[in-house]
């Protein structure tokens, strides 16, 4: 399945019109309403996709996952792997206008074919592709599990290395005054993340990691 399947299945005027640019054409002759129509589909098709890939996580996280998935910048990559751009109109072509075009490709085959549209997204934005222990919010996921207990984490600078260009942190999180982990990052925040991930790994409660997600979805 690719984005050219879904313009392959395109009637005309319905076709010239997801690859024209507002820029170059009148409102509603242009692809702004798809673009719109797409985007809506799109983000609710992946949000169920990570609903079902990911039941142990919550919504903070799956959030997460799903703008990873449908940033704008993978679905220029998506458009340019398929070489869109040679048939896109616009005033200008960029990473920008390929995704909105990308975007207004989808909501225009979401009109004719919706089943064909659903395992297009289904193939192109698979959870399981996604590495999501550098996406998920450790610190939250820490915080919340303590507060549980009446606890909550703290956090403290413990160096900082390398040149000023490029420096490193470590951070070392505390629970009820003792000292439990300590993480390493390119930013403050990071090594804090990196802290409280390896604190919920001695703690016990980090979900288990798995190989592949399955995810079963009705379309």
């Amino acid at each position: 399945m690719s984005i050219r399947d879904l313009i392959n299945i395109l009637p005309e005027p319905l076709r010239q019109r997801a690859l024209t640019h507002p820029s170059v054409a009148d409102p509603y002759d242009s692809n702004g309403r798809l673009e719109f129509l797409g985007d809506s589909v799109l983000n609710s098709r992946v949000a169920e996709l990570v609903f079902h890939g990911y039941p142990e996580f919550l919504e903070g996280d799956l959030t997460r996952i799903r703008a990873h998935l449908v940033r704008k910048s993978f679905l220029a990559t998506v458009g340019r792997g398929e070489a869109i751009e040679e048939n896109i109109e616009s005033s200008v072509i960029n990473d920008s206008v390929i995704a909105d075009t990308v975007e207004a490709i989808i909501g225009a085959a979401y009109l004719i074919d919706k089943e064909l549209v659903f395992r297009t997204i289904d193939e192109i934005f698979n959870p399981s592709e996604v590495d999501t222990d550098e996406l998920r919010d450790w610190k939250t996921l820490l915080q919340e599990t303590l507060q549980a207990e009446g606890l909550r984490p703290t956090y403290r600078v413990q160096a900082k290395h390398g040149p000023p260009h490029r420096p490193s942190f470590t951070s070392a999180v505390s629970v009820d005054g003792r000292e439990v982990a300590s993480g390493e990052g390119n930013s403050i925040k990071e090594s804090e993340q990196t802290a409280a991930r390896a604190a919920l790994e001695i703690l016990g409660v980090r979900p288990v990691a798995r190989s592949t997600v399955e995810v079963h979805v009705g379309a």
